[in-house]
């Protein structure tokens, strides 16, 4: 590709740029080292021990002592500056920047307030971090976390340029797709989101969340990538229809964000496009999630929606002066699809521990143990009205225990090792029960290929499918961070390993071929093909280990005067016995005390999952012979059997490369963002189809009393056999530009403005022919020369979407209030496909002949009725902006009572388009009703 040629020139130009430094930069003043001093308090002027400082360049963390002191020592470069932060829980952030000029420097007192509406200061609105490690970080600090009414953090993901707003819900499963736009489906995935939210890695605390040892679905071979998830059926007014199905499962994508509760969390970093070369085993991006610890006053939060509820309470006590601190958390959540007959619930309960202590002169050894328990109950109940008194659950506990340790070193090259480890264990059930009343149901519980006699049983019975997973998932991760000085240039260096395992012990698909669930059972009276199940287990499943290395090197220097910053560095991964190595750069230079601009170039592999790579067998039935006369001792069931194994040993890993620029601009209060991206995705993981035709036995039986039938064969039968297999097929190619724009705080109104946009259009394409039968539809035509099954062109759609939204902030500090009112359009949504996306290439005949098309003619009697109108392959493209609008209010009484109330559309604006089906199409919600209230102890 391309970008394999710009990246190693994109890298010489950095390297030339720095070669060339001197000749703009006046030379450096000495090499000694000098130290930056001072002592944290809070708003009484009392010290603060255990606050965190953190030097972003080398990313050390220091810590305050009893006494509020710090003393940081910093190897000085003239004209160099160094970024300090300022953390302690439960209290507002603050940002020093330094400027090395020769000598020691005391910053004198650094104040950390309470966080309350009274500060002069709240961030409602998440704001893009041009000092982070990667160009577009976006931060979602704890000012926002509070102000944002959030049943789980994908309500607080709606901060990203581009999304549309929607109400808080806990329905249905919540991955998160970043740069990329897919045509909509009915059941809100398709393969292409999948990937995308697959190479999404979810970071808690310095620790990936795996979703790879996920296995919990029925097995793809047979019913495909999208379709082979159990769900609930149709007819649960889920969604606002009334035949939307539901499913809670989420394997072969992004972990289900329902999990997270947001109570918790102190900061999320959103990395949408190049990460650092730290973070691995990713394509799309990073959520980078940071939680409390420490010492903090109990806080109880509860929130009431239309449909939901939720609990949470925290709290950090102070063991003693040597033991350090200990925070603890509890959380509930309660919510219905429709809290009128409560049929389709969800419910989850979470609770953790987090010790955090440290030790040593001036506090080098820190240390965070945490200990994390959740459980999600989702399902539908039993509907009365129902006459096959279907039950759907989807339950799931999982329980992790981590630690986090780190030492400063402060030698004169290596400054700090930080270690990593953490190890998870969950139980998922995904169940369904449904009730069938059949007159008699003929299976066979054959597990090899050939001819089977099968067995007659009584048809009223209760069928259970039933998917039984238990992942484990363990990693480790070692890091360094140095400090090298080379010609008066100071390197940050940034180098590590790491290492992930992954397995699954559940019991598996537990499938009873006696009593087959509706949707993968043979009819003996139709000829057909069909798939069926058996057991698998996977506790037999070999476990995944991926291990990884990286280098990354983050400095600053001049160039013509200005100060260019770049984090450089590479990754180089084992993933599924396959090795892969991935530059990442991200520059930024200063043009002038305003404007900075900055340009990243990334490479990303994201491995494949256990149930990619080891999806179990296939088995399809084809009857031969069903001669039942009523007696089973009389009957016979013939059933040919096909067993396809699938190993998917060549499985490749999934490719991204991402080319960004990005710019930057403040002055008076203001602030721009502007960021420009292309990304190259290939390699997506979906499951390409087979077709097979075979020629089997044609069977005819002549019964005897009180004995088996005599069967004999009276000529050839051709069936055609259609099964699937993961393959590196997909291939996405996104494009688009994000805006940010802040003002300052208009005092005579206290109102300040945000402005936040995105545009992406993303081309995305499929290896595989899309198939499509016309044999029952209606068709009496039985000439062997008629197209039954029609061929078409691999999917090749390009989707766009632009959203837009002005938000007004009002905070009266005097009063403790905040007013926010969004004005939000939905520019564009449409979906375009090939012109030749409905002209069959080939077709099957009655014959089941494979004949290809070289110049399709619409009026050939074989196959004209094969073409496909325009009207049955347009997606429901919005045909103009529409608007929507929300609010929300919050008062806090004496910091520690505040009230909130907050609606999603809320003039209850429902305007419409109407689609190329000629349906009308509503596309903002009903209003949405939530009040929260919370209280710091």
């Amino acid at each position: 590709m391309r970008l394999f040629f710009i990246a190693p020139l994109f890298v010489v130009i950095i390297c030339i740029l720095v070669n060339t430094r001197v000749k703009g930069q006046v030379k450096s003043g000495g090499d000694m080292p000098i130290s930056v001093s001072g002592m944290v308090v809070d708003e009484d002027n009392r010290p603060l021990k255990g606050a965190t400082i953190l030097m972003l360049e080398s990313q050390q963390r220091f810590i305050s002592e009893k006494n509020g002191v710090f003393n940081i020592t910093i190897n000085q470069q003239s004209r160099a500056q160094v970024n300090l932060q300022f953390n302690y829980v439960g209290r507002q952030e603050q940002a020093v920047t330094v400027s090395i000029a020769g000598k020691n420097i005391d910053l004198g007192r650094i104040i950390l307030p309470v966080r309350s509406l009274s500060l002069d200061s709240v961030s409602v609105v998440a704001s893009q971090n041009s000092k982070a490690s990667s160009n577009s970080s976006l931060i979602i600090n704890r000012d926002i976390i509070e102000q944002t009414p959030a049943l789980s953090i994908m309500d607080l993901l709606n901060q990203i340029p581009g999304r549309r707003i929607t109400p808080p819900s806990l329905q249905s499963v919540q991955n998160i797709n970043l740069r990329g736009v897919f045509e909509g489906t009915t059941s809100g995935r398709s393969a292409f989101s999948m990937n995308n939210a697959f190479g999404v890695a979810i970071v808690m605390d310095g620790n990936v969340i795996s979703n790879n040892s996920n296995m919990q679905s029925f097995n793809p071979g047979t019913f495909g990538l999208t379709g082979s998830f159990l769900s609930s059926g149709a007819g649960y007014g889920l969604n606002g229809t009334s035949t939307t199905s539901y499913s809670g499962d989420y394997t072969f994508g992004g972990i289900d964000l329902r999990q997270i509760p947001a109570d918790n969390i102190e900061k999320i970093e959103v990395v949408s496009g190049v990460a650092s070369a730290k973070y691995g085993d990713l394509t799309d991006g990073a959520v980078i999630i940071e939680r409390r610890a420490g010492v903090m006053p109990a806080y109880i939060r509860a929130q009431f929606r239309n449909n939901a509820t939720t609990y949470s309470y925290s709290q950090g006590f102070k063991l003693s002066e040597d033991a350090g601190a200990l925070s603890i958390n509890i959380g509930y959540a309660n919510s219905y699809a429709d809290a009128r007959d409560k049929l389709k619930a969800y419910q989850r309960i979470n609770g953790g521990i987090m010790w955090s202590n440290d030790w040593g002169r001036s506090n080098k050894l820190t240390h965070t143990f945490s200990l994390d328990y959740g459980r999600n109950l989702d399902g539908i109940k039993q509907d009365p009205d129902d006459i096959t008194r279907t039950k759907v659950r989807f339950d799931s506990w999982n329980f992790a225990v981590a630690n986090r340790l780190n030492y400063r070193v402060d030698k004169a090259f290596l400054k700090n090792i930080g270690f990593n480890v953490r190890y998870s264990e969950g139980h998922q059930y995904s169940y369904r029960e449904q009730q069938v009343n059949d007159a008699v149901v003929a299976y066979t519980d054959a597990v090899e290929t050939g001819i089977h006699e099968g067995i007659y049983a009584p048809g009223i019975y209760t069928s259970y499918m039933i998917i039984d997973g238990r992942p484990i998932n363990a990693s480790a991760r070692l890091d360094f961070n140095g400090e090298a000085k080379t010609a008066g240039l100071v390197h940050h260096l940034g180098f590590g390993i790491n290492y992930s395992y992954g397995k699954n012990k559940g019991e598996g698909q537990m499938a009873d071929p006696t009593r087959p669930r509706i949707l993968a059972r043979t009819s003996p009276n139709s000829s057909s093909p069909s798939s069926s199940e058996r057991y698998y287990d996977f506790s037999r499943v070999i476990a995944q280990q991926d291990v990884g290395l990286y280098l990354e090197d983050n400095f600053n220097t001049l160039i013509g005067g200005r100060t260019l910053r770049v984090a450089a560095g590479a990754r180089f991964d084992m993933q599924n016995g396959f090795l892969s190595s991935s530059p990442r750069v991200n520059a930024n230079y200063m043009l002038n005390k305003e404007l900075q601009i900055g340009l990243a170039y990334g490479l990303a592999f994201k491995s494949p999952g256990l149930a990619q790579r080891y999806p179990g067998p296939t088995f399809v039935e084809i009857p031969l012979l069903n001669a039942y006369n009523g007696k089973a001792t009389e009957s016979m069931y013939m059933v040919y059997v096909q067993r396809y194994e699938q190993t998917n040993k060549n499985l490749k890993s999934s490719r991204n490369q991402t080319v960004e620029f990005t710019s930057q601009y403040r002055k008076n209060g203001f602030t721009f963002n502007i960021n420009v991206y292309k990304k190259f995705s290939d390699r997506g993981i979906s499951t390409m189809s087979t077709r097979e035709v075979k020629e089997l036995p044609a069977l005819a039986a002549t019964f005897i009393p009180g004995a088996k039938p005599i069967v004999r064969d009276t000529g050839i039968l051709r069936r055609m056999i259609t099964t699937s297999q993961f393959i590196n097929t997909i291939d996405t190619k996104s494009e688009g530009i994000e805006l940010i724009i802040n003002t300052p705080k208009i005092k005579a109104i206290n109102t300040s403005f945000n402005l936040s946009g995105g545009y992406t259009r993303s081309k995305y394409k499929s290896g595989e022919l899309t198939a499509r039968s016309y044999a029952d539809e209606g068709s009496n035509n039985t000439s062997p020369l008629y197209g039954r099954t029609g061929i078409y062109p691999a999917a090749f759609n390009v989707t766009q979407s632009a959203v837009a939204r002005v938000s007004s902030i009002t905070h009266i500090p005097k009063l403790s209030l905040v007013w926010q009112f969004i004005a939000e359009c939905n520019i564009l949504q449409r979906t375009k496909y090939e012109s030749r996306a409905g002209i069959p290439l080939a077709y099957y005949n009655n014959n089941l002949d494979y004949i290809i098309i070289d110049d399709f003619n619409p009026g050939d009697k074989n196959y004209g009725h094969l073409l496909r109108p325009e009207s049955e392959i347009n997606a429901d493209n919005m045909t103009r902006p529409l608007w929507n609008y929300h609010m929300s209010v919050a008062k806090e009484i004496r910091k520690r009572f505040k009230i909130a109330f907050n609606v999603f559309n809320v003039f209850n604006y429902q305007p419409y388009y109407i689609n190329s089906g000629n349906t009308r199409i509503y596309p903002n919600a009903a209003p949405s009703f939530g009040a929260e209230i919370s209280i710091k102890l």
